[in-house]
């Protein structure tokens, strides 16, 4: 075949390799038909070549004093919460002028490796900051380092990561949580002022209940995204960590708000508020609904569920109500969480790493080491990942897709029922994991048993993944026990609420 372009990077796909695919879409054409479709083919293709010709629109560096940093030792580093040490210094004003932040390894922070927590991506160096990464250097922070996760963000209790297990600071044996445990643990240890988690079923959330400290996951969109290794752009949350409430809501004043490189797609405005104004307003007259289905599960530990009750009854002193309230189909929302992340992360994985039907902008650079990492060194990541992408591959080929649209549709009728139980109440509460810290293993656990043992865990964050609405980790529970979280959630928009209410529950235990 005479290739009718004589420049550009692609290679034509031969006739054999046309019928190939063709024939694994179920079009099983006639050799005439597969003739035709390469010919019209390289003529398509022609107008994709042009595209290495253009210049693509790239937004320069702010803060271009960039220290690339370094793998620090088990004697600098005993808790193992650094992947890389860096220091990137911020504007000389602004909120968070001062303050010393770290980014789960997931974040690109041009000039410093990413390495998402695997050895897949070792040598990946971005050339972007995330649009997380801008907002904190203009408003004065100083980032002094990329922190532990699980390996590609794939587990809740930090001991897929490559680099070892973040050790928790309460006890060194326990589990910091995950995937953020790195985050949340560096937070409770006192290495940086505030950390940024992302959550896609609890991972900010779970690390700082499990930590001691405090993490808010935004409503869906408040946040931006750019430049996140993405999992699904409907499950995605950036989360800011923090020792104090006050804290966590003075780092959300600084990243909320649109971004037009954002690959969520909103409905409707961005709504922003000056968060940290509600810290000390009066909390007479708030409505709780205690969610009576996130308790007395098969994987909770009394004591949880006690403290999370207590915490709550308390808040009676200040003029807070509460009564138990039923939200039947968050029984359910495992299964739904389920089917849906099985055929977007497949499409996560197939689309090397970015996604489709999205807006704002594309990571290339991060596409092409996700691309041949896969190609090259598929087995080497993480099995339930594997085996979550071999199960969707299925259920698209012999169900047609169709569980995920169950999934979808299911999922907007438990939003909707969230938000019947919001009109009524202010705020749902609930604990943020079922159980405290438990102890890292010693020994690898199998697919199956590792896999039951991350589900327990996000049992009570996940469904608010799937909703959408914001959700704060506030610690409660008795002095000297092992950290526990209460979880409160709000509605659409309304993070001051859940600031000016956590903020009671932190004065409470002081």
């Amino acid at each position: 075949m005479k290739r009718l372009r004589l420049r550009g990077r692609i290679r034509r796909p031969t006739e054999d390799e046309v019928q190939e695919i063709a024939d694994s879409l179920y079009f099983f054409p006639s050799d005439e038909e597969v003739a035709e479709y390469t010919d019209v083919i390289d003529r398509s293709l022609a107008l994709f070549d042009q595209l290495d010709e253009l210049p693509l629109p790239h937004r320069p560096i702010k803060h271009r004093d960039r220290d690339p940093g370094y793998r620090p030792s088990r004697e600098e580093d005993p808790l193992n919460l650094y992947i890389t040490k860096c220091y990137i210094k911020g504007a000389p004003r602004g909120k968070l002028a001062g303050k010393r932040v770290g980014l789960k390894d997931n974040i690109s922070l041009a000039g410093v490796p990413l390495s998402n927590g695997s050895r897949l991506a070792e040598g990946y160096v971005p050339d972007i900051d995330a649009a997380v990464v801008d907002r904190l250097l203009d408003a004065g922070a100083t980032i002094v380092g990329k922190l532990n996760m699980d390996d590609f963000a794939f587990a809740g209790t930090g001991e897929t990561s490559a680099f070892g297990p973040p050790r928790n600071p309460h006890n060194p044996e326990h589990s910091a949580g995950g995937s953020s445990g790195g985050s949340g643990a560096a937070v409770a240890a006192g290495e940086v002022d505030l950390a940024l988690g992302v959550d896609e079923g609890g991972s900010g959330r779970g690390p700082a209940a499990w930590c001691g400290v405090v993490s808010i996951k935004p409503t869906h969109g408040l946040v931006p995204t750019y430049g996140l290794t993405y999992m699904d752009h409907t499950l995605d949350f950036m989360c800011p960590i923090a020792r104090t409430v006050g804290e966590v809501a003075l780092a959300l004043e600084v990243l909320a708000g649109d971004d037009s490189r954002d690959p969520q797609w909103v409905r409707g405005p961005i709504k922003v508020d000056r968060y940290t104004r509600a810290l000390d307003k009066d909390v007479a007259g708030i409505k709780i609904g205690i969610i009576k289905e996130a308790f007395s599960l098969a994987v909770s530990e009394p004591d949880v569920d006690q403290a999370v009750r207590d915490a709550v009854k308390s808040l009676g002193a200040q003029g807070v109500s509460s009564q138990e309230v039923s939200l039947p189909m968050f029984r359910e929302s495992r299964a739904i969480w389920t089917a849906l992340t099985a055929h977007s992360v497949a499409a996560m994985v197939e689309s090397d790493g970015e996604g489709y039907w999205r807006g704002g902008w594309c990571n290339i650079g991060w596409q092409e080491t996700f691309g041949r990492a896969r190609r090259i060194r598929g087995h080497d990541f993480p099995p339930l990942l594997k085996m979550v992408a071999i199960e969707a591959k299925y259920m698209m080929q012999n169900y047609f897709s169709t569980y995920y649209s169950k999934a979808q549709n299911l999922r907007m009728a438990f939003r909707d029922e969230v938000d019947r139980l919001l009109k009524e109440y202010d705020v749902l509460a609930l604990p943020t994991i079922p159980m405290k810290p438990i102890k890292l293993l010693t020994e690898p656990l199998g697919l199956r048993e590792m896999g039951s043992r991350i589900a327990s865990i996000s049992r009570n964050t996940l469904p608010f993944n799937l909703t959408g609405h914001p959700a704060i980790s506030v610690p409660c529970g008795p002095q000297g026990s092992m950290p526990i979280g209460l979880q409160l959630v709000g509605r659409h928009w309304q993070e001051s609420t859940l600031f000016r209410l956590s903020q009671a529950v932190e004065r409470q235990d002081r």
